[in-house]
């Protein structure tokens, strides 16, 4: 998911940037545009905050940043990523299996015959297959002829992948409209910065 800002969303401000030199458009649209991109992640961040029982800071690391410079006037502000880990929704281990909380609005749901462990460098959380959708292997049948399916029964459960709820189209325009407020005021704040500087007497504005 991603959202890109260009100068094409600020006309609102065109008689003001008017009255700026070229290399002052070009240094007022870049820096409004970053500090509008820094805006949207943590617009974006707190909407999943919200949705998810996860830290912010979890979800806060999938946002990724390309900044507008003076010469492409274009940023980008996007997230992706895969299905996050059971592990980091507050996996707890309890006598029944494991205890998780994946969404803010929900309970915490117990998994049966799930339990934690560490393969390799991170925990997660695991079940072996036919305590789920599997069926029990039969007994006493040699291992290497078991479907293969069977001969790694342990398996890694995950939850959801957290961008799939800013592809809600309502949510999305929710967050649109929240990057373009936030670039207006940006951009004259810019703008109104650099007519101040221009105004000011030489030894004042040195």
């Amino acid at each position: 998911m991603s959202i890109t800002i260009n100068p094409k969303d600020i006309e609102s401000i065109n008689d003001m940037m008017s009255a700026l030199k070229p290399n002052e458009v070009a240094k007022s649209t870049a820096r409004g545009i970053n500090k509008t991109m820094t805006g949207v992640r943590t617009d974006g961040t707190k909407i999943l905050t919200e949705h998810y029982a996860l830290t912010a800071t979890a979800i806060r690391n999938s946002w990724k940043i390309r900044k507008a410079l003076f010469k492409d006037p274009n940023g980008v502000v996007s997230t992706k990523g895969t299905f996050i880990r059971l592990k980091e929704f507050g996996a707890k281990q309890v006598s029944t299996g494991v205890s998780v909380k994946v969404l803010k609005k929900n309970p915490r749901k117990i998994i049966k015959h799930a339990f934690i462990t560490k393969l390799g460098l991170k925990e997660q959380v695991y079940w072996r297959k036919w305590h789920g959708e599997a069926k029990k292997p039969v007994k006493g049948r040699a291992y290497a002829k078991l479907p293969f399916k069977y001969r790694f029964p342990i398996q890694a459960l995950y939850g959801p992948r957290i961008q799939d709820h800013l592809g809600d189209p309502t949510i999305m325009k929710t967050l649109e409209g929240m990057a373009g407020t936030r670039l207006e005021k940006n951009m004259k704040h810019e703008v109104e910065y650099l007519l101040r500087l221009a105004a000011m007497p030489v030894e004042d504005a040195g």
